[in-house]
């Protein structure tokens, strides 16, 4: 099989060296990326789909959350209420922050969390906030 390695390797030229393309592809990490990412801590269902048609990014036993950049943190904090009254789990948002300058971002969401509530089977839940830093 040192031929079959051999024939890879002419078909697939092997370079030592990242490209630039390859660092941009590295720097393009999307929101499905982040899902798995953190899903490795948070071992939920990802992308479980609802009774509407619409997925959850993350469903754990007590969450419902949802992913997002940063700067869509009003977006999340919806998503994440209409998952909650979906599947009586607790809305939770996950915002990924890549640069200093987003944190700006994480502060409105913070104020929103605390001013959210959703209720679940005559009890008041909070939006939960959860943020995955992701620095260069």
């Amino acid at each position: 099989s040192n031929t079959m390695f051999g024939w890879i390797k002419r078909l697939v030229p092997f370079n030592p060296k990242p490209t630039m393309a390859m660092l941009e592809a590295q720097q393009k990490k999307n929101e499905r990326y982040y899902q798995l990412k953190c899903n490795e801590v948070l071992q939920g269902q990802v992308e479980k789909k609802m009774s509407d048609n619409t997925r959850v990014d993350i469903l754990t036993e007590d969450l419902a959350i949802e992913v997002d950049f940063a700067r869509k943190w009003y977006e999340a904090i919806g998503q994440a209420t209409h998952y909650a009254n979906l599947t009586g789990r607790k809305p939770a948002i996950l915002l990924i922050v890549r640069e200093h300058s987003e944190e700006k971002y994480i502060l409105a969401a913070s104020r929103a969390c605390k001013t959210t509530k959703v209720r679940l089977n005559g009890d008041d839940y909070h939006v939960t906030m959860l943020v995955y830093r992701d620095f260069a």
